[in-house]
């Protein structure tokens, strides 16, 4: 059996992927998780057919509470699971279990700075200190074409009157530099404005040609078009956090609800403006504007993505 999210059964042709549930309840003092595993298809994503079966484990004890019914076949592998399982992993799942459990406390209390007007990071979010520019990417989407490895980060507006429907990615690349010393290096390379729906409706900069930029952005939406639920969850949780952190802005949507219904002139959204310094560019790198010269010659002074 295999250490990780993947693992493997003797008797099982395909492995299976683990998806962890812990108990968020910050009033229970349990340490519960619940474990599903799902077989992979031969293309190394879920299917709808495969095989899937859940369990319910004290990370303290490593047993399983309330079994439900299953087939013998099901039995026998969970209980070859229990069993083999590495202590390791069950070691990393507590870890996991303490983290959510400080995050789900993190964010009932959560209360953004700043303007309602910047982009916030999801990642800066969940996390004190969050974000590529801080070099965290756990919460990043990872990607990986021809070889090109992309780290995705996901930026929403906090703005509790603006309905955008909207994620603003930023894909950072990395890429692995052996001259003249080996390093991993992350660059910036592209950020696009995704609505909710899947449908794209902006390129705003991009180191890469436009028919790259075309072609990378066309992979990713059909290998992760499935991430489309995981960002609407995101995009709700900051519009809440938003809703708490701006409660003046939240009571001037209401009015301006209250008058659309008396037939008074409802006034637009504020315009949204990316928080500045979110898509860090290097002083000596060339200027997104395309005028040729150096950032630090050109832009700098009053670049912010989106203008």
């Amino acid at each position: 059996m295999e250490v990780g999210h993947i693992v493997r059964f003797s008797s099982q042709e395909f492995p299976f992927l683990v998806e962890t549930t812990p108990c968020l309840d910050l009033d229970c003092s349990c340490s519960m998780m619940g474990l599903t595993l799902t077989e992979l298809s031969p293309s190394g994503s879920p299917a709808s057919d495969r095989l899937t079966f859940t369990l319910r484990v004290c990370l303290k004890t490593w047993a399983e509470h309330d079994p439900p019914p299953r087939s013998l076949d099901v039995e026998s592998l969970a209980r070859e699971f229990m069993a083999r399982f590495p202590n390791q992993r069950i070691q990393e799942l507590g870890q996991e279990f303490a983290e959510a459990r400080a995050i789900k406390g993190r964010l009932a209390s959560l209360s953004l700075s700043g303007s309602p007007d910047e982009l916030v990071a999801y990642s800066g979010v969940i996390r004190e200190k969050g974000g590529m520019r801080e070099g965290f990417s756990d919460e990043s989407f990872f990607f990986v074409l021809e070889g090109r490895e992309f780290l995705i980060e996901d930026h929403y507006c906090a703005n509790p009157p603006c309905d955008c429907q909207e994620v603003h990615l930023e894909f950072w690349e990395r890429v692995r530099e052996f001259f003249p010393e080996r390093r991993v290096k992350i660059q910036q390379c592209l950020m696009v404005t995704l609505s909710l729906e899947g449908k794209l409706n902006e390129t705003r900069y991009s180191n890469e040609t436009t028919s790259t930029t075309r072609y990378l952005l066309a992979a990713w939406r059909r290998r992760c078009g499935d991430q489309r639920k995981e960002l609407r969850r995101r995009y709700e949780l900051i519009k809440a956090i938003g809703r708490r952190s701006f409660p003046r802005q939240s009571k001037t949507s209401m009015r301006v609800d209250t008058g659309k219904a008396s037939g008074s002139k409802q006034q637009p959204p504020p315009q949204i403006k990316p928080r500045r310094g979110t898509a860090r560019i290097r002083r000596n790198a060339r200027c997104p504007c395309g005028s040729g010269l150096k950032f630090k010659r050109c832009c700098a002074g009053r670049f912010a993505v989106g203008d």
